[in-house]
């Protein structure tokens, strides 16, 4: 344990005011509660000055201790006070710059405590400075290191919190979910988050196990719909589940606009209200989620439940979706250019009721175009597409959307 030699008059002062360190440390607390908004905002609360004078004090008397004994920085600690007014504060959403910023306020006025005891004692105005700048140089290195050692514990306790924080919500969002008799106000106390409104949920999610870009998407997406505190759930490596909330109507207009990162996928259920509500709109974003995957890097980045609904109902046993293509296709569900071309003139030729006329102007072709795909498509299939027209229309919506999830390899067409 380094020992450095001090003046005596140092080491003698340091011992007279280590045995006022009560005094000095609750002279301390008064002066940092009122000169620091974050704590004079909480002026009234016991808890909080009991704490900061605990903090103070187990401070001043650590400083006084090693000036007396010729004590090293290197030997100084954050003191369970000080760590539990630490704590206290990341609890209470006080941020770290403030917290740094008690420790060099609290320094400047011990100094001038300090100073103006030393002034008393010394005449000599040489040994006044010796044992000024033998002060100052301890007391700043000492403000340094326990700088250093705050700013580790602030993010040691601020994760801690977070990860009970997150775990909290990760539960009572399963038990919701799951359909657990909680009530609503219990759940949106430990959620932070309001219940009594409408919901609409969101997967955000990446196609690769890094979650590069992710959670710049999840506030931009939520910050789309509008201002407000999303509610926030990892849901695996590279996926959150999100849901945001609005007393009134929700637009999902800005939210089909917007572009996230490259990579980035989002599914969003139907807005609905209360917490039956906040179930649906998350079943159907999940939904919405397995049809993204199942469509790969072809898909749109972000998708709303209702533009694939019928898919994921008629996909909901993708091996099954994929015999009912083949058997109501044939050559039909070639993966080849030519039989898609036919498949998406057939869905427009049936989607305008049988016209050619119209279709054409969809598919911005000829007429005759859409007639000589049409006959070919049944001579291929072997029937008139007019023909159980339903199932033909089921099939060709679950090649549109899913490709070659659904469709095989021949290339007869």
């Amino acid at each position: 344990m380094a020992v450095t030699e001090r003046p005596a008059v140092v080491q003698e002062l340091a011992a007279e005011l280590l045995s006022r360190t009560p005094a000095l440390a609750r002279g301390m607390a008064d002066h940092l509660a009122a000169a620091i908004p974050e704590l004079a905002a909480l002026d009234g609360d016991d808890a909080v000055l009991a704490e900061l004078r605990g903090s103070t004090e187990s401070n001043v008397s650590q400083s006084l201790r090693l000036l007396k004994l010729g004590g090293g920085v290197d030997q100084v600690v954050l003191p369970p006070e000080a760590i539990a007014f630490l704590r206290g504060n990341v609890r209470r959403g006080i941020v770290l710059p403030a917290l740094l910023r008690s420790y060099r306020l609290g320094h400047a006025w011990l100094w001038d405590q300090w100073m103006q005891a030393l002034q008393e004692r010394v005449d000599d105005p040489d040994e006044l400075i010796a044992a000024q700048e033998v002060t100052s140089a301890f007391m700043f290195a000492y403000v340094d290191r326990t700088a250093d050692l705050l700013v580790d514990e602030y993010g040691t306790e601020r994760e801690r919190l977070m990860r009970g924080t997150a775990q909290l919500h990760a539960e009572t969002v399963r038990a919701i979910l799951r359909g657990e008799p909680i009530d609503e106000e219990t759940l949106t106390r430990r959620l932070g988050y309001e219940l009594r409104r409408h919901h609409m949920a969101l997967r955000v999610s990446s196609g690769t196990t890094e979650a590069r870009g992710l959670e710049r998407a999840v506030d931009e997406a939520a910050a789309a719909l509008g201002p407000g505190d999303p509610l926030v759930v990892p849901s695996g490596a590279a996926s959150f589940d999100v849901w945001w909330g609005a007393f009134d109507g929700i637009d999902t207009a800005p939210l089909e606009r917007y572009a996230p990162p490259e990579g980035v996928r989002i599914a969003y259920g139907r807005p609905a209200h209360g917490i039956a509500g906040f179930r649906r709109s998350h079943d159907e974003a999940v939904q919405a989620a397995r049809i993204v995957a199942v469509e790969g890097a072809t898909g749109s980045a972000v998708t709303g439940y209702a533009q694939v609904e019928l898919v994921s109902l008629l996909a909901g046993d993708l091996p099954r979706a994929r015999a009912f293509v083949a058997n109501r296709l044939g050559p039909l569900a070639a993966d080849s250019e030519p039989a898609a071309r036919l498949r998406e003139t057939v869905r427009a030729f049936l989607a305008a009721g049988g016209s050619a006329k119209r279709a054409a102007t969809e598919l911005y072709v000829h007429q005759n175009t859409v007639a000589y795909r049409v006959k070919r498509a049944e001579e291929l299939l072997g029937r008139r597409v007019t023909e159980d027209p339903v199932e033909l229309i089921c099939a060709l919506t679950l090649t549109a959307t899913l490709g070659a999830a659904v469709v095989g390899s021949d290339d007869s067409a």
